[in-house]
């Protein structure tokens, strides 16, 4: 049974992931994974990834969730670091505090391209 599917019946819903940072999508197309922070949590399993919140399709990704994170202790962000496309933990803080108007405790996602 994969994560977007319940016992009860067929798959449930998951909603596109966006990617407004640079970045964060190079990271993507680049290294085939990136793990991001989501301030609220979100969806996982098979879904499609975008640019802008209303932009076209850009692929197919698998959406894992890896776990809450405060962002305020740079330790939670450093053993993901290398995998979020910035230069360092702080580098990437920083993105998270720009990208969601400050920090607060969040979630971490790894997301992959679906290889089809």
């Amino acid at each position: 049974m994969s994560e977007s599917e319940d016992a009860d019946g067929p798959p449930s819903r998951v909603g596109p992931i966006v990617f407004a940072d640079e970045t964060a999508r190079q990271q993507l197309l680049e290294e085939g994974e990136v793990v991001t922070f989501r301030a609220r949590e979100r969806s996982t399993g098979e879904t499609w990834w975008r640019r802008s919140r209303t932009g076209p399709k850009e692929g197919d990704v698998i959406v894992e969730e890896i776990g809450e994170c405060d962002p305020r202790d740079i330790e939670q962000l450093e053993p993901y670091g290398d995998k979020s496309g910035f230069q360092s933990a702080r580098e990437w803080r920083h993105a998270i505090n720009a990208l969601n108007d400050g920090l607060e405790p969040g979630y971490l996602y790894r997301v992959r391209p679906i290889n089809r």
